[in-house]
């Protein structure tokens, strides 16, 4: 009987362990609540495409140039995209800039780093949820606190796709 439970501890510790880890998504919540407090203030810009939009954005790429090959391929790897927010604080002051990348970088803690590039001192990294047996990501941001800039797309995304419309 000891045996047996030991066993099951043993079985049970990895998967407990993993319930632990942190969220893992990008909380569309704390987007939203980032936007509410820093909209209005100096320096600080919002963009913001709910479904609506970006449907329409996608309808207005193809009766642009439905035919192009090139647009097709795009607008596949863009059909998961649910919707758009662009918070840029590029010219707001350093005290109020630090804490809008204080701020991001908890909401980003725990979410999985796709990606980082470094580049002449600024860095960008691309965050977001991995499904291996989809190959979609979803809900991507994208972060550059040098640029002061995050960019969030709703939605999930195919990367086979993705690398087709980019591979050109």
């Amino acid at each position: 009987m000891k045996k047996a439970i030991i066993v099951l501890a043993f079985l049970l510790v990895p998967v407990m362990t993993f319930a632990l880890v942190p969220g893992g998504k990008i909380s569309k919540v704390k987007v939203s609540s980032l936007v509410s407090q820093y909209r209005g203030k100096q320096g600080v810009e919002v963009i913001e495409i709910g479904r609506l939009g970006t449907a329409l954005l996608k309808g207005v790429a193809a009766m642009a140039d439905g035919n192009d090959k090139d647009t097709r391929e795009a607008l596949t790897a863009l059909k998961g995209i649910k919707g758009l927010t662009i918070i840029s604080y590029e010219d707001a002051e350093a005290v109020l800039k630090q804490k809008i990348n204080g701020k991001v970088e908890k909401m980003l803690k725990g979410v999985e780093l796709l990606m980082e590039a470094k580049d002449d001192g600024e860095t960008m990294r691309i965050y977001g949820t991995f499904n291996e047996k989809t190959g979609k990501v979803s809900d991507v941001g994208i972060f550059s606190p040098t640029d002061g800039t995050f960019i969030f797309l709703a939605g999930s995304f195919n990367l086979e796709d993705i690398s087709k419309a980019t591979a050109k």
